[in-house]
């Protein structure tokens, strides 16, 4: 779970031109207004991030917005949050404790007419168990998802890791690697996982195909954007056949699902699209960018644009400058950008304030 509310340590308090009362905290890399009387440098105090949903509760009720967002104030852009020691319940506390849970702080989701929530039907497998003879078929297990008992329900696959990079707000340390790296565009939309997995059968090895939404696998075919481009792509046959050219007992792809109703569609596109950023396997794991894309480039799949290739700027202000930029795909501003090591052992987003102050996120 991401850590929403954090107790942290305040770096710095500068200055805003013509006011008094309020100054630009530093904390981490994040810049946040709050109000000189009550912070002040080397504090701690409880860090809220944006994207958090506050709760109904007496310590936040003078907010009128509980949805803690990118805001400018002043001339200055401030992301998240802060509150002193004294909302937490009696106890001890310390620098880097997660609080989220304990202040009852949950994640804004984005409401998405095409999104498939955990939960719902589509996304739950039969809790009755049935002969495992009849659920080697597909219509009958297609017949059991549609019409069986529903109460429990299937988790993400446990070989894939679900995509949610981390601001680099909360690792600067990644600007001081003296490392290069693939700098790729951020797109807004909806991440999607597609992959096969090698099942052992009664007539021969076959391969299980996989599509999953960014936190639950989707076992009925829809009209969601995800099944939309799997078809696009003819994602199934490409897995199989790298797994069974390969030999491998699973395969993957992860990539952003954009398009008609996903977020808005900042791209203005006409027909759902994928553009790919994790190749993965078995004997692997995630791939280096370069590998990645070619591997599915060679099988008619599209790659997110590639913005860079080097060196990072030396401070969060200076990398969050560089996420700005038009993007490669429709005429508006990028999301952020995505970068990763050349390896592809290390990865983290940052993401442009101007595009959520634009789409007021």
């Amino acid at each position: 779970m991401r850590q929403l509310a954090t107790i942290k340590r305040i770096t710095s308090v500068s200055d805003i031109p013509n006011k008094d009362r309020i100054g630009l905290a530093t904390i981490d890399g994040w810049t946040v207004i709050v109000q000189k009387a009550e912070f002040k440098p080397d504090d701690l105090c409880v860090f809220c991030e944006i994207d958090s949903l506050l709760p109904d509760a007496e310590w936040c009720s003078f907010l009128k917005d509980h949805h803690i967002r990118t805001m400018k104030m002043a001339g200055c852009i401030s992301q998240g949050i802060c509150f002193t020691l004294d909302i937490l319940p009696e106890g001890d506390y310390y620098e880097g404790d997660d609080v989220t849970e304990i202040l009852g702080i949950t994640k804004w989701e984005r409401p998405d007419a095409s999104d498939v929530k955990e939960g719902s039907l589509q996304s739950k497998t039969p809790n009755k168990k049935y002969p495992k003879w009849l659920m080697r078929y597909g219509w009958f297990r297609q017949l059991v998802y549609k019409f069986g008992d529903h109460r429990g329900s299937k988790a993400f696959p446990d070989f894939l890791s679900k995509t949610d990079e981390t601001r680099i707000q909360n690792a600067p340390f990644y600007l001081d690697m003296d490392i290069q790296w693939v700098l790729t565009e951020k797109l807004d939309g909806q991440s999607g996982s597609f992959a096969v997995k090698k099942t052992h059968k009664l007539f021969g090895p076959r391969y299980e195909y996989i599509v999953c939404s960014r936190n639950v696998r989707l076992y009925s075919k829809d009209d969601s954007g995800y099944w939309k481009v799997s078809d696009k792509y003819h994602i199934e046959d490409v897995l199989t056949s790298i797994a069974r050219e390969y030999d491998l007992e699973w395969v993957a792809i992860q990539g952003e699902c954009v398009g008609p109703k996903i977020q808005g569609n900042k791209y203005k596109l006409k027909e759902p699209d994928l553009y790919v950023f994790n190749f993965i396997t078995c004997d692997h794991g995630r791939w280096p960018s370069a590998d990645g894309k070619r591997i599915v480039e060679e099988h008619g799949l599209k790659w997110v644009p590639i913005a860079g290739l080097g060196s990072l700027p030396g401070t969060v202000e200076r990398m969050l400058t560089l996420a700005h930029g038009p993007s490669q795909i429709g005429d508006t501003i990028r999301e952020g950008l995505v970068c990763r090591s050349l390896d592809g052992k290390h990865s983290f987003k940052a993401v442009d304030p101007e595009f959520l102050l634009k789409y007021h996120e």
